[in-house]
């Protein structure tokens, strides 16, 4: 996702970005162009569909999870249709399918669930300590976001990293006050992994890094436009894909988001370089 000159400008910019149309039983956007190159940086995608996907949400639920397959690349200036179909519309869960078709052909299939909270038992990891503070840190525009990089952890005498991506983040201006906005904007940046998939090329960038699928688990309402803390870990690369696990975090250090997200692996010196992180 490159830089933007007016980071405000580029929350916008997404903002509009979102904006659909019913037509029948579908919902019609368009992917943006000449913003993440000619093909739409995943997170984009995931966001987008996302916001489809609660275009129908029932009342006074939210969506929790979500579990995406990119089928093929989806391309920048062009339409692109929902199509959300109910699966299930239970009393304490509602469960979503949604299909995402560029140029009449499927480039995206999406499951997703909405629900409620209660009141139970409540448990979490905590978050690590010792965090650098985000103000102390240079910030980085990417797009709609600031990002201040905090990097890997140190490796182990083993040579594993217990981290291998970490990083706060926030947009670069505030959101309007809607939860599935907010929802979209959290899953927008859980594909932000950056070179966290490779952990034995920690130095270079993000070549011959494809997503294949990302699943998103909503814990908590998470306000995306306030400093939030994100951290990837790769639990394995083989068979020439890797699996990252995250881990988003509220800045009082709510646990709000887990991630889970597979990629196809390329050979890093091969590779051709990947559109957008």
């Amino acid at each position: 996702m490159p830089a933007s000159r007016d980071p405000a400008r580029a929350v916008r910019d997404a903002v509009d970005a979102f904006t659909l149309r019913r037509d029948g039983d579908t919902w019609v956007g368009a992917m943006p162009a000449n913003v993440w190159g000619p093909v739409v940086f995943g997170g984009f995608v995931i966001a987008h569909a996302a916001w489809a996907a609660t275009r129908d949400a029932p009342d006074n639920r939210r969506l929790h999870s979500l579990h995406a397959y990119f089928l093929r690349p989806i391309i920048g200036g062009k339409a692109i249709t929902y199509r959300v179909s109910t699966l299930r519309e239970g009393r304490t869960l509602a469960s979503r399918r949604l299909d995402a078709s560029q140029d009449g052909k499927l480039a995206l299939s999406m499951l997703c669930s909405f629900g409620t909270d209660s009141d139970g038992y409540d448990y979490q990891p905590r978050m690590p300590a010792n965090l650098p503070d985000p103000a102390d840190l240079p910030a980085e525009s990417m797009g709609p976001w600031l990002c201040a990089v905090i990097g890997p952890t140190d490796p182990d005498e083993g040579g594993q990293h217990r981290s291998t991506h970490r990083m706060w983040f926030r947009t670069a201006a505030s959101l309007p006050d809607d939860e599935h906005l907010a929802a979209a904007f959290t899953a927008m940046a859980t594909d932000m992994t950056w070179k966290g998939a490779r952990p034995l090329h920690l130095h270079g960038d993000t070549r011959g890094i494809v997503s294949i699928d990302h699943a998103v688990w909503f814990h908590r309402p998470m306000r995306p436009d306030q400093w939030c803390y994100y951290d990837v870990h790769a639990l394995v690369n083989a068979g020439g894909r890797s699996l990252v696990r995250g881990e988003m975090f509220s800045a009082d250090g709510q646990l709000c988001v887990s991630v889970v997200q597979e990629t196809l692996l390329a050979r890093y010196e091969d590779a051709p370089p990947r559109q957008g992180r």
